[in-house]
């Protein structure tokens, strides 16, 4: 199964919501950087005891001093930076949903996904139905994931396309 590397939104959306099994359907591994684990813990919410818990989810630090270099001139903040130079020192996916973050990692071509990604993926595999993936998107939105609304209807509008629902 696939390894892949997050910054901090995402794990802590699917905390909240209690769903990183949506991680665990598709990966065998998710590594996170020290800096990730470092903002994963600051949270006092559930969220720091439900990433301990997740035993699929590895800490991995950054060896190649270069590629952290390079990134760290990006401006982006530390959880992102140490999340993308592993991606780049690993060649494993990266699980990134802002903006600045995606762009930068895009542009050093790092196959990137987000949380619609991974809804999609659950679905399209049978983890979970067109209703879930609906209730799903609105408990995120409750705890705080922010989604430009014309994002919102295109990626339903190519769920439905799929003819899944």
């Amino acid at each position: 199964m696939a390894l892949i590397i997050s910054d901090t939104t995402t794990p802590i959306i699917l905390a909240k919501t209690n769903h990183l099994n949506l991680l665990s359907n598709f990966v065998e591994t998710v590594y996170i950087p020290p800096a990730v684990k470092d903002e994963l813990s600051q949270k006092n919410d559930g969220v720091k005891e439900a990433i301990e818990r997740a035993k699929f989810i590895k800490i991995r630090e950054v060896t190649n001093q270069d590629i952290l270099n390079e990134v760290k001139s990006a401006k982006l903040d530390r959880g992102e930076i140490e999340a993308i130079s592993l991606a780049l020192e690993t060649g494993l996916d990266l699980i990134i949903d802002e903006r600045l973050g995606r762009r930068y990692a895009q542009s050093k071509n790092i196959t990137i996904m987000g949380l619609l990604g991974i809804l999609k993926i659950n679905l399209l595999n049978g983890f979970i139905s067109y209703v879930e993936l609906l209730y799903m998107l609105e408990e995120f939105k409750e705890v705080g994931f922010r989604i430009n609304p014309r994002l919102e209807k295109s990626f339903l509008e190519s769920i439905v396309e799929l003819k899944i629902v």
